[in-house]
């Protein structure tokens, strides 16, 4: 919120969508983790924090920052992959290794190094 106050910035959504985007961008130039997001102002509303955390992750952001302990849940649960996330990983992971790190075909997809 301070970055967005620096920069003039009114709103939360599409008019700050390109500046997260380079703070990503720089975190993947720089060689470093994934940056952390900003808090969800939304105190109980968990639809809402669910929505923000999951445009974070696929925005690239590595985790999101809690204003109050009733966020800690939702967001955790929307970084956390579910069970059939994590069989599908295992399932990557054992073809990656079958086929020696070549592009392998998993449930039907193709998977390569950067899906591994």
């Amino acid at each position: 919120m301070d970055f967005q106050l620096d920069l003039g910035i009114d709103g939360d959504d599409e008019q700050f969508l390109c500046r997260r985007s380079q703070i990503v961008f720089a975190t993947r130039i720089g060689n470093l983790l994934p940056p952390v997001d900003d808090v969800s102002t939304t105190l109980d509303a968990a639809a809402q924090i669910t929505h923000d955390t999951i445009r974070a992750k696929r925005l690239g952001f590595g985790a999101k920052l809690c204003i109050h302990p009733r966020q800690v849940a939702v967001v955790n649960a929307a970084f956390i992959p579910g069970e059939l996330g994590v069989e599908w990983a295992r399932r990557v992971v054992e073809g990656a290794t079958a086929s020696q790190g070549a592009a392998v075909a998993v449930d039907g997809r193709m998977v390569d190094r950067p899906v591994i």
